[in-house]
């Protein structure tokens, strides 16, 4: 495609993607949609280059296969969410702060950013589907090695799954306002962040994997996301609006943020 590369035209793809979404939001001023068309960015990445590559391997029809029902599974449960709850409290607080910027300032600051972590955080796809291909001689060492990869992403997929199930049941019932923390919750407190970065750690190291130690860079990726999660827009940010309710400092002081220690959870559900 006029002598670009596959990354060249990967990174094109993806800043359409969030600027066509962005045009979307301008007269209503809401980009809760970024939050819906975020798992739906690495799907889109992963087939752009699935499609535009010739020599289709196990390792990037792994890839593809995980990313997809990851990235469709994140969205649907999201736009589900997001269609009753209506704007994320976190953009309206940044709307009101930007007040007549905020049409240039959410494009910068929503979605051209997402855009740029999309990108770094999907280095693992460009890892796992490569403009060329370079034969892999499946040994029993990097066979054993990709099972681990495949169960932790199945681990971390069905964790984040079944918090996001509880959470939503929990809402059916009691409504707006209040706070979960029984269950998966009272393990982690957002045990569905907990998940991502289980899955999105194990889509790297089967990068590793099939890449070999040249490929280490790319758990930038999971680094990343694993911060973001912990540190700015999941757990942070998401508490923020949760500090009022009832129960919350008692929650915060037993249940650690995201990373649950596997020892004293046993023990206390053995308690109970």
């Amino acid at each position: 495609m006029m002598g670009l590369s596959l990354n060249e035209i990967t990174i094109g793809v993806v800043f359409v993607y969030v600027a066509l979404a962005w045009l979307k939001t301008v007269s209503s001023g809401n980009v809760t949609v970024m939050d819906v068309l975020w798992g739906m960015g690495f799907v889109l990445i992963a087939w752009t280059r699935f499609l535009l590559t010739e020599d289709h391997t196990v390792a990037a029809l792994a890839c593809l296969t995980c990313v997809t029902i990851w990235g469709l599974r994140l969205g649907f449960v999201l736009h589900q969410r997001t269609k009753k709850r209506g704007e994320d409290p976190r953009y309206v607080r940044m709307r009101e702060t930007a007040g007549s910027n905020w049409w240039w300032v959410s494009f910068l600051q929503v979605f051209m950013l997402q855009g740029i972590l999309l990108l770094i955080i999907a280095l693992p796809i460009f890892s796992l589907i490569p403009e060329e291909s370079e034969p892999l001689e499946w040994t029993t060492v990097t066979i054993s090695l990709s099972i681990l990869c495949l169960i932790g992403f199945i681990l971390g997929l069905s964790l984040e799954h079944k918090a996001d199930m509880e959470l939503k049941k929990y809402r059916e019932k009691h409504g707006p306002g209040h706070l979960k923390t029984d269950g998966m919750f009272s393990v982690s407190r957002h045990p569905n962040h907990l998940g991502e970065a289980i899955l999105w750690w194990s889509i790297g190291a089967f990068a590793v994997v099939v890449g070999g130690v040249s490929a280490l860079p790319i758990l930038i990726g999971p680094l990343i996301l694993t911060l973001l999660l912990r540190y700015v827009s999941g757990v942070r940010m998401s508490e923020v609006d949760l500090q009022e309710r009832e129960g919350y400092q008692a929650w915060v002081s037993s249940t650690p943020a995201m990373f649950a220690n596997p020892i004293k959870t046993l023990l206390k559900k053995n308690a109970d």
